[in-house]
């Protein structure tokens, strides 16, 4: 199909929803390095157990350039097309739990002859083969990249080498009458694909509209799409020729034509399927070489519309009624890859506060402190598992439910204390104010002087201590005086602090 001569601009606007969508929820970090590529596996000059790819990407706001290797083993290949396929009806299978269980739970169960009848093909035994070479490859190809692989709930990108499977196997067969196959397999995801499944990191594709296309490279591009033009919002997308060629492992073209007949032809699917609207082969503008540059179609345009309603009313009803501590027990769950239906149905089950300090205790022991790597192969799972059999939390754990609850006892314990202060301040200013005026009235200033004297005689000739010191005339003056202001407290009888608290309204105490 020829491309227009001049790219208008598409606005995403709302579209009427007529088609019947069958969205699949794929992990980004798969679609973004181009795990799946669009090679032939079965073209002998090409390297079958190894590919690097790489690419400039946006990272903080930066673009740099990041590169990525694949490695397995040279009977069973690289993951194709062919792989894709099955793991999106793989993802089916998994998202189904995901909507029944609330989360993403390791390890998943499944029938062959389930992912063969989403994959619209024969039972037949090479077919089921098919299926355990497919689990075998996924589960032996390594991605080794720097800061590539993004980790959404720790904000972060992982370093180090990882597979998407930790393992797969075979689990069971049978045959009926020699005629009914039945094989069950069991699969494990890697803990890093596990969380980002169950934390929403993924992409919305329709498996409908995937089905409908026939050519590896065009299925390729199938799921950047969704990305692409959602970050255009819906304008024109431009991609290098040759980086888009590396991307899905497919031989770039130097000649128009060639460009055109291949490349071209996957085009022209994609806009028959309407993800596309039209699309043109156009030079660079800064370098040699081409560029295609792509036009969305309306079907495309109502999935992205539609993948982000659903995303929105998946989240807004399941929080209505709930008061505040459910609220806040319903956003930790979400946030921590609980499904939004099962952390509701959690919270009005289930003390919403005893909910909250269990996931803090299932926090605190996903990592291994010793190395920092992830124990917890499934976080949500362990999280309901913990609130669904009523876990007790620790006595010697703190959560922070007990941390505030420590703070606001010692702010108040607190206040307490300077209040107590500030009233026995008062007190003591309260009795030496009464023993002042007693002291002025009992012995006017002209007679204090003599009075103090014979207290300092009197205490020399009775007291061996008061006598042998060598105090100053002002200290022994002093000490008189305190003696004298003592018998004078103990014949008023004044009262205790306690009783003269009790005697005095509040606001006379602060005053």
């Amino acid at each position: 199909m020829a491309a227009n001569n001049h790219v208008k601009i598409t606005a995403l606007l709302p579209l009427p929803v007529d088609v019947d969508f069958d969205l699949i929820r794929f992990e980004k970090n798969l679609l973004n390095i181009g795990f799946f590529s669009s090679h032939d596996p079965r073209t002998k000059n090409q390297n079958r157990s190894s590919r690097r790819m790489e690419q400039t990407v946006n990272q903080d706001g930066k673009r740099i350039r990041v590169s990525v290797e694949f490695q397995s083993s040279e009977v069973l290949g690289l993951p194709s097309t062919a792989d894709r396929d099955k793991f999106l009806a793989f993802m089916k299978i998994v998202n189904e739990e995901r909507a029944r269980e609330g989360f993403i739970g390791n390890k998943i169960r499944f029938r062959g002859s389930r992912l063969l009848k989403e994959l619209g093909i024969s039972r037949s035994g090479r077919n089921y083969d098919d299926i355990y070479e497919w689990g075998r490859r996924l589960a032996q190809t390594t991605i080794t990249s720097e800061k590539v692989i993004y980790l959404p709930s720790r904000k972060r990108y992982s370093d180090r080498t990882v597979h998407v499977f930790r393992s797969f196997q075979r689990v069971g067969e049978s045959n009926n009458d020699g005629s009914d196959r039945v094989d069950l397999f069991e699969i494990e995801l890697e803990d890093w694909l596990l969380e980002n499944l169950n934390h929403g990191y993924v992409v919305p594709e329709d498996f409908n509209a995937y089905k409908l296309l026939s050519r590896p490279t065009a299925k390729g591009i199938f799921g950047n799409l969704h990305l692409w033009f959602h970050a255009s919002q819906g304008k024109s997308v431009e991609k290098d020729y040759v980086e888009l060629c590396n991307y899905l492992n497919v031989t770039p073209y130097q000649h128009l034509s060639k460009i055109k007949s291949t490349m071209g032809a996957s085009l022209d699917e994609l806009t028959k399927i309407k993800y596309l609207s039209s699309w043109q082969v156009q030079p660079m503008a800064t370098k040699r070489g081409y560029k295609i540059v792509m036009l969305p179609g309306e079907v495309l345009l109502r999935v992205i519309q539609h993948s982000q309603k659903k995303q929105i009313t998946d989240k807004a009803p399941t929080s209505y009624g709930l008061n505040q501590i459910q609220q806040k027990a319903f956003d930790v769950l979400v946030d921590h890859g609980v499904l939004p239906q099962k952390a509701r149905m959690l919270v009005m089950q289930y003390d919403p506060e005893l909910i909250l300090d269990q996931v803090e205790v299932c926090l605190s022991q996903l990592f291994d402190p010793t190395n920092g790597r992830q124990k917890i192969a499934n976080p949500p799972g362990f999280i309901v598992y913990q609130i669904e059999n009523g876990l007790p939390v620790p006595t010697t754990f703190i959560t922070e439910r007990k941390r505030k609850e420590f703070e606001a006892q010692k702010k108040q314990k607190q206040q307490a204390d300077e209040i107590e202060w500030t009233l026995r301040t008062k007190y003591g200013e309260w009795k030496d104010e009464l023993l002042n005026a007693e002291v002025a009235a009992r012995y006017p200033s002209e007679q204090l002087p003599n009075v103090l004297e014979g207290i300092i005689k009197n205490r020399i000739r009775k007291d061996p201590k008061f006598k042998a010191s060598t105090w100053t005339r002002s200290a022994l003056e002093q000490a008189a005086l305190a003696l004298l202001r003592k018998e004078l407290l103990e014949e008023l009888a004044l009262p205790e602090f306690e009783d003269w608290k009790a005697e005095r309204p509040q606001a006379e105490l602060f005053h």
